[in-house]
Protein backbone atom coordinates (compact mmCIF):
# COMPACT_ATOMS: atom_id res chain seq x y z
CA UNK A 1 0.00 0.00 0.00
CA UNK A 2 2.76 2.14 0.79
CA UNK A 3 4.23 1.96 -2.60
CA UNK A 4 1.42 2.25 -4.52
CA UNK A 5 1.22 5.76 -2.52
CA UNK A 6 4.20 6.91 -2.98
CA UNK A 7 3.80 6.50 -6.47
CA UNK A 8 0.65 8.30 -6.79
CA UNK A 9 2.31 11.15 -5.20
CA UNK A 10 4.85 11.66 -6.97
CA UNK A 11 2.79 10.80 -10.01
CA UNK A 12 0.77 13.73 -8.80
CA UNK A 13 3.36 16.08 -7.88
CA UNK A 14 5.93 15.30 -10.68
CA UNK A 15 9.04 16.04 -8.67
CA UNK A 16 11.05 16.22 -11.81
CA UNK A 17 9.62 19.12 -12.98
CA UNK A 18 9.70 20.96 -9.76
CA UNK A 19 13.19 20.25 -9.38
CA UNK A 20 13.88 21.52 -13.17
CA UNK A 21 11.70 24.54 -12.60
CA UNK A 22 13.87 25.52 -9.50
CA UNK A 23 17.24 24.59 -11.34
CA UNK A 24 16.40 26.53 -14.49
CA UNK A 25 16.21 30.11 -12.95
CA UNK A 26 18.40 32.60 -11.18
CA UNK A 27 17.37 31.32 -7.80
CA UNK A 28 20.60 31.16 -5.69
CA UNK A 29 22.40 27.87 -5.95
CA UNK A 30 20.24 27.07 -8.98
CA UNK A 31 21.89 25.47 -12.10
CA UNK A 32 21.10 27.95 -14.55
CA UNK A 33 22.18 30.70 -12.00
CA UNK A 34 26.18 29.45 -11.83
CA UNK A 35 26.18 28.88 -15.70
CA UNK A 36 24.57 32.43 -16.56
CA UNK A 37 27.04 33.94 -13.96
CA UNK A 38 29.85 33.10 -16.91
CA UNK A 39 28.33 31.65 -19.77
CA UNK A 40 30.23 28.19 -21.53
CA UNK A 41 28.32 29.19 -24.72
CA UNK A 42 30.89 30.09 -27.28
CA UNK A 43 30.05 33.20 -29.61
CA UNK A 44 32.08 34.27 -32.09
CA UNK A 45 32.49 37.75 -33.88
CA UNK A 46 33.55 36.94 -36.77
CA UNK A 47 34.67 40.71 -38.97
CA UNK A 48 34.81 41.28 -42.60
CA UNK A 49 36.87 44.43 -43.42
CA UNK A 50 36.37 46.06 -46.83
CA UNK A 51 39.77 47.31 -48.43
CA UNK A 52 39.30 50.41 -50.99
CA UNK A 53 41.97 49.65 -53.67
CA UNK A 54 41.27 52.39 -56.27
CA UNK A 55 41.35 55.44 -53.80
CA UNK A 56 43.55 57.61 -56.09
CA UNK A 57 42.07 56.99 -59.29
CA UNK A 58 38.28 57.65 -57.72
CA UNK A 59 39.26 60.91 -56.45
CA UNK A 60 41.14 62.03 -59.72
CA UNK A 61 37.85 60.84 -61.40
CA UNK A 62 39.62 57.90 -63.37
CA UNK A 63 37.24 55.51 -61.95
CA UNK A 64 33.83 56.18 -62.44
CA UNK A 65 33.45 53.16 -59.09
CA UNK A 66 35.17 52.71 -56.21
CA UNK A 67 36.28 48.99 -56.21
CA UNK A 68 36.63 47.23 -53.44
CA UNK A 69 38.26 44.13 -51.71
CA UNK A 70 36.50 42.21 -48.35
CA UNK A 71 39.13 40.69 -46.01
CA UNK A 72 38.49 38.49 -43.49
CA UNK A 73 37.42 36.67 -41.36
CA UNK A 74 39.34 38.42 -38.56
CA UNK A 75 38.00 36.34 -35.35
CA UNK A 76 36.93 37.56 -32.19
CA UNK A 77 35.69 35.10 -29.33
CA UNK A 78 33.31 36.80 -27.26
CA UNK A 79 33.57 35.96 -23.27
CA UNK A 80 30.52 37.52 -21.61
CA UNK A 81 30.32 37.59 -17.67
CA UNK A 82 27.43 38.97 -15.33
CA UNK A 83 28.30 40.70 -12.11
CA UNK A 84 26.58 42.92 -9.12
CA UNK A 85 23.75 40.92 -9.28
CA UNK A 86 20.83 41.55 -7.41
CA UNK A 87 17.35 39.66 -6.51
CA UNK A 88 14.67 42.01 -6.59
CA UNK A 89 11.66 40.30 -5.05
CA UNK A 90 9.21 43.18 -5.46
CA UNK A 91 8.83 43.12 -9.11
CA UNK A 92 10.32 40.09 -9.49
CA UNK A 93 13.25 41.04 -11.76
CA UNK A 94 17.25 40.66 -11.00
CA UNK A 95 20.06 43.58 -11.44
CA UNK A 96 22.97 42.93 -13.18
CA UNK A 97 26.15 44.86 -15.04
CA UNK A 98 27.34 42.56 -17.73
CA UNK A 99 31.07 42.81 -19.09
CA UNK A 100 32.32 41.46 -22.47
CA UNK A 101 35.97 40.68 -23.62
CA UNK A 102 36.84 39.72 -26.94
CA UNK A 103 40.02 37.66 -28.25
CA UNK A 104 41.17 37.32 -30.60
CA UNK A 105 41.31 33.63 -32.13
CA UNK A 106 44.40 33.46 -34.68
CA UNK A 107 43.46 29.52 -35.78
CA UNK A 108 40.28 30.82 -36.92
CA UNK A 109 41.18 34.14 -38.54
CA UNK A 110 43.02 34.80 -42.16
CA UNK A 111 45.69 36.95 -41.18
CA UNK A 112 47.56 38.85 -38.14
CA UNK A 113 45.24 42.36 -38.07
CA UNK A 114 48.22 43.65 -36.72
CA UNK A 115 50.06 43.24 -39.62
CA UNK A 116 47.52 43.53 -42.74
CA UNK A 117 46.64 46.52 -43.68
CA UNK A 118 43.66 48.27 -45.76
CA UNK A 119 42.76 51.61 -46.97
CA UNK A 120 39.32 52.55 -45.65
CA UNK A 121 36.90 55.81 -44.72
CA UNK A 122 38.38 57.91 -42.25
CA UNK A 123 35.41 58.00 -40.28
CA UNK A 124 35.84 61.00 -37.76
CA UNK A 125 36.92 63.17 -40.85
CA UNK A 126 34.22 62.20 -43.15
CA UNK A 127 31.48 62.80 -39.98
CA UNK A 128 32.66 66.55 -39.41
CA UNK A 129 32.42 66.80 -42.72
CA UNK A 130 28.93 65.77 -42.78
CA UNK A 131 27.89 67.39 -39.74
CA UNK A 132 29.52 70.79 -40.89
CA UNK A 133 26.86 71.01 -44.13
CA UNK A 134 24.03 71.50 -41.19
CA UNK A 135 26.21 74.77 -39.86
CA UNK A 136 26.15 78.20 -40.48
CA UNK A 137 28.48 79.10 -43.49
CA UNK A 138 31.08 80.86 -41.50
CA UNK A 139 31.31 77.83 -38.76
CA UNK A 140 31.54 75.28 -41.60
CA UNK A 141 34.76 77.51 -43.17
CA UNK A 142 35.89 77.31 -39.98
CA UNK A 143 36.04 73.72 -39.74
CA UNK A 144 36.98 73.50 -43.17
CA UNK A 145 40.48 75.51 -42.17
CA UNK A 146 40.74 73.01 -39.06
CA UNK A 147 40.92 69.83 -41.05
CA UNK A 148 43.21 70.90 -43.94
CA UNK A 149 45.74 72.53 -41.21
CA UNK A 150 45.46 69.08 -39.38
CA UNK A 151 45.97 67.33 -42.94
CA UNK A 152 43.09 65.47 -42.53
CA UNK A 153 42.23 62.94 -44.65
CA UNK A 154 39.73 61.01 -46.58
CA UNK A 155 41.10 57.78 -46.42
CA UNK A 156 43.30 55.97 -44.27
CA UNK A 157 46.29 53.81 -44.77
CA UNK A 158 45.92 51.91 -41.76
CA UNK A 159 46.38 48.39 -39.89
CA UNK A 160 43.16 46.32 -39.48
CA UNK A 161 43.46 45.98 -36.04
CA UNK A 162 44.11 50.13 -35.26
CA UNK A 163 40.75 50.94 -37.96
CA UNK A 164 39.18 48.48 -34.90
CA UNK A 165 39.97 48.84 -32.18
CA UNK A 166 41.47 52.05 -32.02
CA UNK A 167 44.43 54.67 -33.07
CA UNK A 168 44.87 58.13 -32.37
CA UNK A 169 42.89 60.84 -34.99
CA UNK A 170 44.37 64.52 -34.49
CA UNK A 171 40.39 65.58 -35.03
CA UNK A 172 39.46 63.42 -32.21
CA UNK A 173 41.78 64.83 -30.07
CA UNK A 174 41.45 68.14 -30.77
CA UNK A 175 37.40 67.33 -29.92
CA UNK A 176 38.39 65.85 -26.70
CA UNK A 177 39.78 69.04 -26.23
CA UNK A 178 37.22 71.43 -26.33
CA UNK A 179 34.53 69.03 -25.84
CA UNK A 180 35.28 66.80 -23.29
CA UNK A 181 31.98 66.28 -21.87
CA UNK A 182 30.49 65.20 -25.42
CA UNK A 183 33.82 63.97 -26.54
CA UNK A 184 35.58 61.79 -23.90
CA UNK A 185 38.08 59.94 -25.68
CA UNK A 186 41.60 60.53 -28.01
CA UNK A 187 41.54 57.54 -30.06
CA UNK A 188 38.83 55.79 -32.44
CA UNK A 189 37.90 52.49 -33.70
CA UNK A 190 35.17 51.43 -35.46
CA UNK A 191 34.76 47.96 -33.18
CA UNK A 192 35.04 49.78 -30.37
CA UNK A 193 32.58 51.93 -30.49
CA UNK A 194 30.00 49.83 -31.34
CA UNK A 195 30.99 46.36 -28.95
CA UNK A 196 32.99 47.57 -26.08
CA UNK A 197 32.42 51.15 -25.09
CA UNK A 198 30.25 51.51 -22.25
CA UNK A 199 31.03 47.62 -21.61
CA UNK A 200 31.23 47.96 -17.40
CA UNK A 201 28.86 50.82 -17.05
CA UNK A 202 25.59 49.48 -18.28
CA UNK A 203 23.30 48.25 -15.47
CA UNK A 204 20.12 46.09 -16.74
CA UNK A 205 17.50 44.89 -14.79
CA UNK A 206 15.60 42.11 -16.56
CA UNK A 207 12.24 40.01 -15.67
CA UNK A 208 12.60 36.94 -13.61
CA UNK A 209 9.96 33.79 -14.83
CA UNK A 210 6.18 34.26 -14.53
CA UNK A 211 4.52 33.92 -11.51
CA UNK A 212 2.13 31.75 -10.86
CA UNK A 213 -1.25 31.24 -8.96
CA UNK A 214 -1.96 28.18 -7.16
CA UNK A 215 -3.18 25.88 -9.93
CA UNK A 216 0.43 26.53 -11.29
CA UNK A 217 -1.00 29.23 -14.10
CA UNK A 218 0.69 32.54 -15.04
CA UNK A 219 -0.70 35.94 -13.38
CA UNK A 220 -2.42 37.76 -15.79
CA UNK A 221 0.19 40.85 -17.55
CA UNK A 222 3.36 39.06 -16.44
CA UNK A 223 5.69 40.20 -18.03
CA UNK A 224 7.55 37.56 -20.30
CA UNK A 225 10.12 35.41 -18.78
CA UNK A 226 14.28 36.69 -19.37
CA UNK A 227 12.59 39.84 -20.94
CA UNK A 228 14.49 43.39 -20.30
CA UNK A 229 12.37 45.82 -18.04
CA UNK A 230 15.44 48.92 -18.19
CA UNK A 231 18.50 49.67 -18.99
CA UNK A 232 20.17 52.00 -16.51
CA UNK A 233 16.96 52.68 -15.22
CA UNK A 234 15.43 53.80 -18.83
CA UNK A 235 13.08 51.66 -20.60
CA UNK A 236 13.65 53.00 -24.53
CA UNK A 237 16.04 55.03 -26.01
CA UNK A 238 15.47 58.41 -25.75
CA UNK A 239 17.83 59.12 -28.21
CA UNK A 240 14.86 57.98 -30.01
CA UNK A 241 12.39 59.92 -28.65
CA UNK A 242 11.18 56.99 -25.75
CA UNK A 243 8.63 58.59 -23.14
CA UNK A 244 8.19 57.23 -20.23
CA UNK A 245 4.81 59.19 -19.44
CA UNK A 246 3.29 57.22 -22.98
CA UNK A 247 5.94 54.15 -22.69
CA UNK A 248 6.80 55.00 -26.22
CA UNK A 249 6.46 52.56 -28.90
CA UNK A 250 8.18 49.76 -30.76
CA UNK A 251 10.43 51.57 -32.12
CA UNK A 252 11.99 53.62 -29.56
CA UNK A 253 11.06 50.99 -26.46
CA UNK A 254 13.13 48.25 -25.58
CA UNK A 255 10.80 46.66 -22.59
CA UNK A 256 10.23 43.05 -23.42
CA UNK A 257 13.29 42.80 -25.64
CA UNK A 258 16.26 40.04 -24.99
CA UNK A 259 19.66 40.66 -24.65
CA UNK A 260 20.45 37.02 -26.63
CA UNK A 261 21.52 35.04 -23.24
CA UNK A 262 18.52 33.91 -22.49
CA UNK A 263 15.08 33.34 -23.82
CA UNK A 264 11.54 32.31 -22.31
CA UNK A 265 10.10 28.86 -21.96
CA UNK A 266 7.75 26.81 -23.86
CA UNK A 267 7.99 28.88 -27.00
CA UNK A 268 5.88 27.77 -29.69
CA UNK A 269 5.23 29.08 -33.38
CA UNK A 270 3.28 32.26 -32.82
CA UNK A 271 6.33 33.68 -30.79
CA UNK A 272 8.17 36.96 -31.88
CA UNK A 273 10.92 38.07 -29.93
CA UNK A 274 12.77 40.99 -30.26
CA UNK A 275 16.83 40.84 -29.69
CA UNK A 276 18.88 44.01 -28.01
CA UNK A 277 22.26 44.73 -28.14
CA UNK A 278 23.63 48.22 -27.99
CA UNK A 279 25.62 47.54 -30.99
CA UNK A 280 22.21 48.08 -33.03
CA UNK A 281 20.80 51.11 -31.68
CA UNK A 282 17.37 49.53 -31.99
CA UNK A 283 15.86 46.05 -31.49
CA UNK A 284 15.50 43.29 -34.15
CA UNK A 285 13.05 41.62 -34.66
CA UNK A 286 13.00 37.67 -34.77
CA UNK A 287 10.21 36.17 -36.55
CA UNK A 288 9.24 32.66 -36.65
CA UNK A 289 10.13 30.24 -40.28
CA UNK A 290 10.45 26.95 -39.78
CA UNK A 291 10.40 23.75 -37.34
CA UNK A 292 13.74 21.37 -37.73
CA UNK A 293 16.23 19.12 -36.24
CA UNK A 294 19.12 20.30 -35.36
CA UNK A 295 21.99 17.72 -34.34
CA UNK A 296 19.54 15.32 -32.52
CA UNK A 297 17.66 18.45 -31.21
CA UNK A 298 13.82 19.82 -31.88
CA UNK A 299 14.65 23.28 -32.87
CA UNK A 300 12.55 26.41 -33.87
CA UNK A 301 13.61 28.34 -36.40
CA UNK A 302 13.50 32.26 -36.03
CA UNK A 303 14.74 34.95 -38.73
CA UNK A 304 15.18 38.44 -39.51
CA UNK A 305 12.75 40.32 -42.15
CA UNK A 306 14.49 41.45 -44.94
CA UNK A 307 12.45 45.07 -44.21
CA UNK A 308 14.33 44.92 -40.22
CA UNK A 309 15.76 48.21 -40.73
CA UNK A 310 13.48 50.17 -43.15
CA UNK A 311 12.21 53.24 -41.57
CA UNK A 312 8.97 55.16 -42.86
CA UNK A 313 7.08 57.86 -41.25
CA UNK A 314 3.71 56.72 -41.62
CA UNK A 315 4.95 53.05 -39.67
CA UNK A 316 4.87 54.09 -35.76
CA UNK A 317 7.20 51.19 -35.28
CA UNK A 318 9.75 52.61 -37.59
CA UNK A 319 8.94 56.75 -37.86
CA UNK A 320 11.42 57.43 -34.65
CA UNK A 321 14.13 56.57 -36.85
CA UNK A 322 13.22 59.31 -39.43
CA UNK A 323 15.34 62.04 -37.73
CA UNK A 324 13.51 65.60 -38.53
CA UNK A 325 11.33 63.40 -40.75
CA UNK A 326 14.10 62.34 -42.93
CA UNK A 327 14.34 58.56 -43.57
CA UNK A 328 16.88 57.14 -44.45
CA UNK A 329 16.59 55.24 -48.27
CA UNK A 330 15.46 51.17 -47.63
CA UNK A 331 17.52 48.32 -46.22
CA UNK A 332 19.67 51.41 -44.00
CA UNK A 333 18.94 51.64 -40.31
CA UNK A 334 20.33 55.02 -38.63
CA UNK A 335 22.36 54.27 -35.56
CA UNK A 336 23.94 57.84 -34.91
CA UNK A 337 22.34 58.96 -31.80
CA UNK A 338 23.67 56.39 -29.85
CA UNK A 339 27.38 57.25 -31.55
CA UNK A 340 28.05 61.20 -30.88
CA UNK A 341 25.67 61.63 -33.57
CA UNK A 342 28.02 60.39 -36.47
CA UNK A 343 26.43 59.15 -39.92
CA UNK A 344 26.43 55.97 -39.05
CA UNK A 345 23.99 52.96 -40.56
CA UNK A 346 23.57 49.34 -40.36
CA UNK A 347 22.40 47.21 -43.28
CA UNK A 348 22.37 43.68 -43.97
CA UNK A 349 25.90 42.78 -45.68
CA UNK A 350 27.05 43.90 -49.16
CA UNK A 351 23.65 46.22 -49.11
CA UNK A 352 21.15 42.69 -49.23
CA UNK A 353 17.72 43.82 -49.60
CA UNK A 354 18.62 47.77 -49.59
CA UNK A 355 17.95 50.37 -52.49
CA UNK A 356 19.51 49.73 -55.63
CA UNK A 357 21.12 52.90 -55.75
CA UNK A 358 23.45 51.95 -52.94
CA UNK A 359 25.53 49.44 -54.76
CA UNK A 360 25.67 51.32 -58.03
CA UNK A 361 28.82 53.18 -57.05
CA UNK A 362 30.58 50.51 -55.96
CA UNK A 363 32.55 47.24 -57.84
CA UNK A 364 32.96 44.44 -55.49
CA UNK A 365 29.67 44.00 -53.53
CA UNK A 366 27.95 40.53 -53.53
CA UNK A 367 24.63 40.27 -52.16
CA UNK A 368 23.91 36.45 -50.91
CA UNK A 369 20.87 35.38 -49.18
CA UNK A 370 22.24 32.52 -48.48
CA UNK A 371 25.85 33.31 -47.28
CA UNK A 372 24.12 37.39 -45.56
CA UNK A 373 20.69 36.23 -44.11
CA UNK A 374 20.52 35.81 -40.13
CA UNK A 375 18.75 33.37 -38.04
CA UNK A 376 18.50 31.94 -34.46
CA UNK A 377 17.37 28.23 -33.43
CA UNK A 378 16.33 27.54 -30.56
CA UNK A 379 15.33 24.35 -28.16
CA UNK A 380 11.45 25.57 -27.87
CA UNK A 381 10.45 23.89 -24.52
CA UNK A 382 14.04 24.98 -22.76
CA UNK A 383 15.03 28.34 -24.84
CA UNK A 384 18.37 27.31 -25.09
CA UNK A 385 20.17 29.04 -28.40
CA UNK A 386 21.55 25.82 -30.35
CA UNK A 387 23.10 27.71 -33.38
CA UNK A 388 22.90 31.08 -34.33
CA UNK A 389 23.86 33.86 -36.90
CA UNK A 390 23.09 37.19 -36.65
CA UNK A 391 24.88 39.26 -39.73
CA UNK A 392 24.96 43.19 -40.32
CA UNK A 393 26.95 45.46 -42.14
CA UNK A 394 28.25 49.19 -40.74
CA UNK A 395 28.26 51.61 -43.42
CA UNK A 396 29.59 55.73 -43.02
CA UNK A 397 26.28 57.66 -44.44
CA UNK A 398 28.32 60.64 -46.10
CA UNK A 399 25.65 63.66 -46.57
CA UNK A 400 25.94 67.29 -48.26
CA UNK A 401 29.24 68.82 -48.57
CA UNK A 402 30.10 72.14 -48.58
CA UNK A 403 33.64 74.09 -48.64
CA UNK A 404 35.48 70.95 -48.31
CA UNK A 405 37.09 70.16 -51.47
CA UNK A 406 38.90 66.82 -50.85
CA UNK A 407 35.30 65.26 -49.69
CA UNK A 408 33.93 66.08 -52.95
CA UNK A 409 33.78 62.67 -54.59
CA UNK A 410 32.19 61.17 -51.52
CA UNK A 411 29.65 63.49 -51.25
CA UNK A 412 25.88 61.45 -50.40
CA UNK A 413 27.63 58.08 -50.60
CA UNK A 414 27.01 55.32 -48.59
CA UNK A 415 30.59 53.79 -48.10
CA UNK A 416 30.92 50.18 -46.24
CA UNK A 417 33.25 50.61 -43.28
CA UNK A 418 33.26 46.31 -41.99
CA UNK A 419 30.50 43.95 -41.98
CA UNK A 420 30.13 41.24 -38.99
CA UNK A 421 28.87 37.85 -38.13
CA UNK A 422 27.68 37.14 -34.43
CA UNK A 423 27.64 33.30 -34.26
CA UNK A 424 27.07 30.25 -32.06
CA UNK A 425 28.11 27.22 -33.65
CA UNK A 426 27.40 24.97 -31.44
CA UNK A 427 25.84 23.90 -27.67
CA UNK A 428 28.80 23.17 -25.52
CA UNK A 429 28.80 19.24 -24.39
CA UNK A 430 27.76 19.92 -20.78
CA UNK A 431 24.63 22.04 -22.12
CA UNK A 432 24.43 19.37 -24.55
CA UNK A 433 23.79 16.66 -21.96
CA UNK A 434 21.54 19.34 -19.79
CA UNK A 435 19.25 19.73 -22.50
CA UNK A 436 18.74 15.67 -23.34
CA UNK A 437 18.23 15.42 -19.38
CA UNK A 438 16.16 17.58 -18.93
CA UNK A 439 13.92 17.17 -22.07
CA UNK A 440 14.38 13.05 -21.88
CA UNK A 441 16.10 10.96 -19.72
CA UNK A 442 15.15 12.89 -16.05
CA UNK A 443 11.25 12.53 -17.44
CA UNK A 444 12.05 8.93 -18.34
CA UNK A 445 13.98 8.19 -15.39
CA UNK A 446 10.80 9.54 -13.06
CA UNK A 447 8.20 7.74 -15.39
CA UNK A 448 10.23 4.29 -15.25
CA UNK A 449 9.90 4.53 -10.94
CA UNK A 450 6.37 5.66 -11.05
CA UNK A 451 5.71 3.01 -13.29
CA UNK A 452 7.55 0.29 -10.81
CA UNK A 453 6.21 1.64 -7.62
CA UNK A 454 2.49 1.34 -8.95
CA UNK A 455 2.93 -2.17 -10.56
CA UNK A 456 4.85 -3.31 -6.80
CA UNK A 457 2.13 -1.36 -5.26
CA UNK A 458 -1.15 -3.25 -7.15
CA UNK A 459 0.65 -6.54 -6.66
CA UNK A 460 0.85 -6.26 -2.56
CA UNK A 461 -2.52 -5.01 -2.92
CA UNK A 462 -3.96 -7.72 -4.77
CA UNK A 463 -2.51 -10.19 -3.10
CA UNK A 464 -3.26 -9.14 0.63
CA UNK A 465 -7.11 -9.00 -1.30
CA UNK A 466 -6.48 -12.79 -1.77
CA UNK A 467 -5.59 -13.57 1.58
CA UNK A 468 -8.38 -12.41 2.82
CA UNK A 469 -11.41 -12.66 0.97
CA UNK A 470 -10.45 -16.44 -1.17
CA UNK A 471 -11.08 -19.21 0.01
CA UNK A 472 -10.38 -23.31 -1.85
CA UNK A 473 -12.69 -25.40 -2.82
CA UNK A 474 -13.79 -28.55 -0.75
CA UNK A 475 -12.06 -30.59 -2.85
CA UNK A 476 -8.80 -28.73 -2.47
CA UNK A 477 -9.61 -28.95 1.16
CA UNK A 478 -9.83 -32.83 1.24
CA UNK A 479 -6.73 -33.54 -0.67
CA UNK A 480 -5.10 -31.51 1.90
CA UNK A 481 -6.34 -32.91 4.72
CA UNK A 482 -5.39 -36.45 2.95
CA UNK A 483 -2.45 -35.44 2.33
CA UNK A 484 -1.50 -34.38 6.32
CA UNK A 485 -2.53 -37.35 7.67
CA UNK A 486 -0.20 -39.39 5.31
CA UNK A 487 2.13 -37.09 6.58
CA UNK A 488 1.43 -38.03 9.81
CA UNK A 489 1.33 -41.59 9.30
CA UNK A 490 4.64 -41.69 7.65
CA UNK A 491 6.15 -39.22 10.53
CA UNK A 492 5.04 -41.93 13.15
CA UNK A 493 6.38 -44.84 10.83
CA UNK A 494 9.69 -43.15 10.45
CA UNK A 495 9.75 -42.59 14.64
CA UNK A 496 8.97 -45.96 14.83
CA UNK A 497 11.55 -47.55 12.81
CA UNK A 498 14.11 -45.06 14.13
CA UNK A 499 12.98 -46.43 17.89
CA UNK A 500 13.02 -50.22 16.68
CA UNK A 501 16.63 -49.77 15.19
CA UNK A 502 18.28 -48.27 18.19
CA UNK A 503 16.79 -50.89 20.22
CA UNK A 504 18.23 -53.50 18.36
CA UNK A 505 21.68 -51.50 18.15
CA UNK A 506 21.62 -52.00 22.25
CA UNK A 507 21.02 -55.66 22.39
CA UNK A 508 23.57 -56.20 20.32
CA UNK A 509 26.29 -55.17 22.43
CA UNK A 510 28.29 -57.24 24.41
CA UNK A 511 28.10 -58.29 27.69
CA UNK A 512 30.72 -57.03 30.25
CA UNK A 513 32.53 -60.02 32.24
CA UNK A 514 33.00 -59.21 36.37
CA UNK A 515 34.87 -60.85 39.03
CA UNK A 516 33.05 -61.91 42.22
CA UNK A 517 34.06 -60.99 45.52
CA UNK A 518 35.88 -63.57 47.14
CA UNK A 519 33.41 -64.54 49.92
CA UNK A 520 31.15 -65.68 46.74
CA UNK A 521 33.34 -67.59 44.97
CA UNK A 522 34.00 -69.75 48.57
CA UNK A 523 30.82 -70.28 48.93
CA UNK A 524 30.09 -71.62 45.60
CA UNK A 525 32.86 -74.39 45.99
CA UNK A 526 31.18 -75.43 49.52
CA UNK A 527 27.81 -76.32 47.41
Amino acid sequence: MTLLFLGAVILMTDPVKRIIDWQISLSPYALLRKLWLLPPLEVFIMVYMFNYTNVDAFIAGTDAKMKIEEVGPYVYQEVLSNHNVTLNEANNTITYTPRREYIFVRDRSVGDPKVDRIRAPNIPYMGVSTQAAKLSMFAALGLSAVTKRLNAQPMLEISVHDYMWGYEDHLVHLASKFVPSYINFASFGIMEKLFREGNESNVFNMHLPERKDSHGVNLPDSPRAYSLHSINGERGFTRWGYDEATNGTRCNRFWGSHDATLFPRDMNEEDTFYIYRRTFCRLLQMKFNRTRTYKGQDAFEYTMDPNVFDSELENVNSSCFCKNNHCLKRGMGSVGPCYYNMPLAITYPHFMYADPSLLAPFDGLNPDESRFSSAVLLQPQLGVPLHAHVRLQANLAVGNIKFDSTMEPFENMVLPLLWVDLNIENLPVPLQLLVHGIKYIFPLVQGIIVACLLLAGFYQLSTAFILCFWSPPVGVLLKSEQGEKRASILNGLTTLGASFHKSAQDSMQPEVQKLLPPETSYKLSEV
